[in-house]
């Protein structure tokens, strides 16, 4: 098989199972995710016909990003339609958009709830969204279309995310900032 024919293959049958719901697989586990990782990296290297480089060069080779970082930017989409309703009723319900009282340069700011757990609290959708939008950059955030922004969002690479596969885990210690 030719390069455009491999890509093909894992495009249609390894990376598209990936891209079904990513708001809800976004809080899957990190076993799960290095499990997800080593699939993606496994395709990288059939594609390329490299196994020396690492996934992080695969990655930029491919000029893509990993499952995780993927899913995050479609979050930020989700936010970008609620923030210029473009979204369904259903998206503005989880993220509520509170009206600022004074004149602030950052303006948007969603409605926060009460935390009592982690499952139903900090681990959902509600509680990291505005977290993630405020990573996003400002260039991005003022895109004046869905297009720009998908377009703009595309060349954004998540840092400081705040769930917990992205946090740093030490056992028999816990989650460490």
């Amino acid at each position: 098989m030719n390069f455009y024919q491999k890509k093909l293959i894992v495009n249609a049958f390894i990376t598209s199972h990936f891209s079904y719901c990513p708001l809800i697989w976004m809080f899957h586990s990190r076993k799960l995710n290095n499990c997800i990782n080593r699939i993606h990296e496994r395709a990288l290297r059939i594609i390329y016909d490299d196994y020396e480089s690492s996934f992080r060069d695969l990655l930029n080779m491919d000029n893509s990003s990993t499952i995780h970082e993927r899913n995050l930017k479609k979050l930020a989409l989700e936010i970008f339609k609620v923030k210029n309703g473009y979204a369904p009723e259903m998206m503005k319900d989880i993220f509520v958009i509170e009206e600022p009282c004074y004149n602030l340069r950052n303006d948007l700011k969603f409605k926060s709830y009460p935390i009592h757990s982690v499952q139903y609290g900090i681990q959902t959708l509600r509680f990291v969204a505005p977290k993630i939008w405020n990573s996003i950059p400002s260039e991005c955030k003022n895109a004046s279309s869905v297009y720009e922004f998908k377009r703009k969002i595309s060349m954004w690479t998540p840092s400081n995310c705040p769930c917990r596969i992205c946090k740093t885990y030490i056992p028999q210690l816990g989650f460490i900032d």
